[in-house]
């Protein structure tokens, strides 16, 4: 189901700014967006712990860079970015460090519910076969239901190069969905 942050940015004009404390600001910005920064982490890096610890990362650099932030209702936006970027690089470390396996069944939690829900999907598996800037243009347009204009300004690309990726992105899963498809009917 897709989350639209345009209902959070009323969050931003409830607390005054004027007179009002840093940390109040940013709470007041970082509170109505935890949610769906962490849903959205969860489904571009594949697991809650990724997801938990890319959302962490986000609202440290988030906090520390605030100051620079010009446009307060503007922080939705800025701070997607932010997590995004932050997932693109833990996606492309992910081919030069090698994980060790641990073994879920000793998970306190339950499990992992990102996980299961990918493990389940199989549009969902097939993002695993993407580059990380098609995975994160795939998951802002058609999860967190972003427009291409909103994807551009979120991403810092031009509207072409998010357009490109998709149009590969899409390319690619059709064509594994495809195989899939006529592996199931032989």
């Amino acid at each position: 189901m897709p989350i639209s942050l345009r209902a959070d940015v009323t969050a931003l004009h409830q607390v005054p700014m004027a007179g009002s404390t840093r940390p109040t600001r940013f709470l007041a910005g970082a509170g109505p967006v935890l949610d769906h920064a962490y849903h959205l982490a969860g489904i571009l890096l594949g697991n809650a712990h990724d997801a938990e610890d890319a959302v962490q990362d986000a609202l440290a650099a988030a906090w520390q860079g605030f100051d620079r932030l010009r446009e307060v209702d503007r922080f939705p936006a800025w701070f997607d970015r932010i997590l995004v970027n932050g997932c693109r690089d833990r996606l492309r470390r992910r081919g030069t460090v090698r994980f060790v396996p641990i073994d879920v069944s000793i998970d306190p939690a339950g499990g992992d519910p990102f996980r299961e829900l990918i493990e389940r999907d199989a549009l969902l598996v097939g993002l695993a076969s993407l580059t990380p800037d098609e995975r994160i243009a795939i998951v802002l347009c058609y999860w967190a239901d972003l427009s291409l204009d909103d994807i551009a300004d979120r991403l810092g690309w031009p509207l072409g190069t998010v357009k490109s990726r998709l149009h590969r992105a899409l390319a690619r899963l059709r064509a594994g969905l495809t195989l899939d498809d006529k592996e199931i009917h032989r």
